[in-house]
């Protein structure tokens, strides 16, 4: 599904859902929120961690790969009472709460008092409310349409635009920042680092040691002695600034005991 097509109004596309869960697995539900009115637009960005690396005895530089950076997701939703906009219900059970139903029920008998503060405090509380259990915010799914992207609540900004006669807000539009946080098997996944297939090699830095260069590239501290077989260094902890140490794949069923 392309782009246009998901911010299609139309063809009955269903409201985003946010789904919150207590575990980084994304196993256990704590409940999901419906917005009100689907975004018209969103921005995504994609970014990828280089480092300089300074060439012994030459002024050039050339970039080091660390590493791809959390994906980050950015959504504007717009909450409002005065029904200027009509939006429909969604089907909401025990733990699924629609931002339209919120709203409405802040005074069921009188549209004119009704407020946008309890479907705001509820996605706070889905979304960046500490977890007496696990004592950290909830990791969220985002679904929409073909799209899911799974993250955390890094900020938000409330922008309140209107109130009524009490002062209390009537519409606003928040914006959500989120960062993307996926498991460590999905990661090895996306990388491919249980195989790595290319020889690659890595100008010595202040700091840098044989088991922390191994874990860099390998995702295992424990075959820095193959790295020193490799290199032809009799002492593994005499690396120094300035020297190339060379990465080959490494079969990683045959460590050194």
């Amino acid at each position: 599904m392309g782009l246009s097509d998901l911010l299609t109004v139309g063809g009955g596309l269903e409201k985003l859902r946010i789904t919150a869960f207590q575990d980084e697995e994304y196993k256990t539900t704590i409940g999901s929120f419906i917005v009100m009115y689907n975004p018209t637009t969103f921005s995504q960005t994609i970014s990828t961690k280089w480092l300089d690396e300074k060439q012994v005895n030459t002024n050039g530089k050339e970039k080091s790969f660390r590493t791809n950076e959390p994906s980050k997701l950015t959504f504007d939703f717009m909450f409002d009472a005065t029904c200027a906009s009509p939006s429909s219900e969604s089907k909401a059970g025990s733990s699924v709460f629609d931002a339209y139903t919120l709203i409405k029920n802040s005074d069921p008998t009188d549209s004119g008092k009704r407020h946008i503060n309890d479907a705001i405090a509820k996605f706070f509380e889905l979304t960046q409310k500490v977890n007496s259990e696990t004592h950290k915010p909830s990791y969220l799914q985002i679904n929409w349409g073909s799209f899911e992207f799974r993250g955390v609540l890094e900020s938000a900004t409330i922008n309140y635009k209107l109130f009524n006669l009490s002062g209390l807000p009537i519409r606003a539009t928040l914006t959500a920042n989120f960062s993307e946080s996926i498991t460590k098997t999905e990661v090895a996944a996306e990388q491919k680092t249980e195989s790595p297939d290319l020889t690659h090699y890595r100008i010595v830095n202040e700091g840098d040691t044989l088991p922390l260069l191994s874990q860099m590239m390998y995702g295992d501290p424990s075959y820095y002695m193959e790295l020193a077989k490799i290199n032809g260094l009799t002492n593994f902890r005499n690396i120094k600034v300035g020297q190339r140490i060379i990465f080959p794949p490494i079969d990683k069923s045959n460590k050194s005991k």
